[in-house]
């Protein structure tokens, strides 16, 4: 009788752990193909004598979004852009950011980037704290971290809606080339999933963090809408992930794997013996090598912990 009762408990507490159901439902449902319209806008001064200086940012893309990896506990999906080019009115493909949720997910990165340097802080958060909610990690267009958040899906009224985590994030490309005059984006996300696709909000804060303490300069409104289409110009997209996708997916398992074993501190470096970290992205995505010499490949541009 006690082993039974402790066959029962046991199978009690994992079907307690299991994800739900409805929350990976609404994480794959961001997959497909979207008319997108990005909308960023500088709405509010926060600081004494800052002036609004980024005008509104807008722009429009189609986008596929593939389903990389999906395990009861892991979801992974790449954003890929079709981008028509004016001149030789062909589309180009663009391989776009990546969205990695987990479920449960105690190991975060915090980023803590400074003087240039970006730089992710680990940390480790107790289970339960994280119990019945999903991290974020999103990442760059070349898989390297870019911030990680975890909430809680919620679904009603015909909607799922999940909102992460405040996080520190380094400066949105549409700006890091542009401006030096903040240090990173305390920001929040929220995902909200309908019948026709998805939005995805930002609620953001500007901080220049150079001083004693850090100071909000402004505040920026972000709100991307994802509407779902049937579009032959897909095809470009689907192709390129078919043949791309294996280099891809072990490089980006490459660096969320070492932001999950670091210790402290993740980061890395863009250059190595005078190789660009872009350049030898490229020949190992052309090569298509596999992980055990793309992990060879990539090793040298990790910065371990201090």
């Amino acid at each position: 009788m006690k082993a039974i009762s402790s066959i029962l408990f046991a199978a009690a507490l994992y079907l307690q752990a299991a994800p739900p159901e409805a929350d990976r439902t609404a994480i794959l449902s961001m997959a497909g193909t979207f008319n997108v319209a990005f909308s960023f806008t500088e709405d509010a001064a926060l600081s004494s004598g800052y002036e609004i200086v980024s005008k509104p940012y807008t722009a429009s893309a189609l986008e596929v979004v593939v389903v990389a990896e999906d395990t009861p506990e892991r979801i992974i999906l790449q954003h890929i852009l079709v981008v028509e080019d004016s001149k030789k009115k062909t589309d180009v493909v663009i391989k776009h950011w990546a969205q990695v949720w987990s479920w449960e997910d105690t190991e975060m990165l915090d980023y803590a980037g400074h003087d240039g340097i970006d730089e992710w802080k680990k940390a480790s958060v107790p289970k339960e704290e994280v119990a019945g909610k999903w991290s974020q990690l999103v990442t760059s267009v070349d898989d390297t971290p870019r911030y990680e958040g975890s909430g809680t899906w919620k679904h009603s009224h015909g909607i799922s809606t999940w909102t992460g985590a405040e996080t520190r994030r380094p400066l949105p490309r549409r700006e890091y080339t542009k401006r030096d005059d903040y240090d990173y984006i305390l920001g929040t996300n929220t995902h909200t999933i309908g019948a026709n696709g998805w939005l995805h909000f930002q609620d953001n804060l500007k901080v220049l963090d150079r001083g004693e303490t850090p100071v909000a300069l402004a505040h920026e409104t972000g709100l991307n809408q994802y509407v779902r289409t049937e579009s032959p110009r897909a095809v470009a997209a689907t192709a390129w992930w078919e043949e791309h996708q294996h280099p891809w997916n072990s490089i980006r398992a490459f660096w969320v794997n070492a932001g999950e074993k670091a210790e402290k501190t993740f980061s890395y470096t863009t250059s190595h013996d005078g190789n660009g970290l872009s350049k030898t992205l490229g020949k190992l995505v052309e090569s298509d090598t596999d992980s055990t010499k793309i992990h060879e490949a990539l090793s040298p541009y990790l910065i371990t912990d201090k």
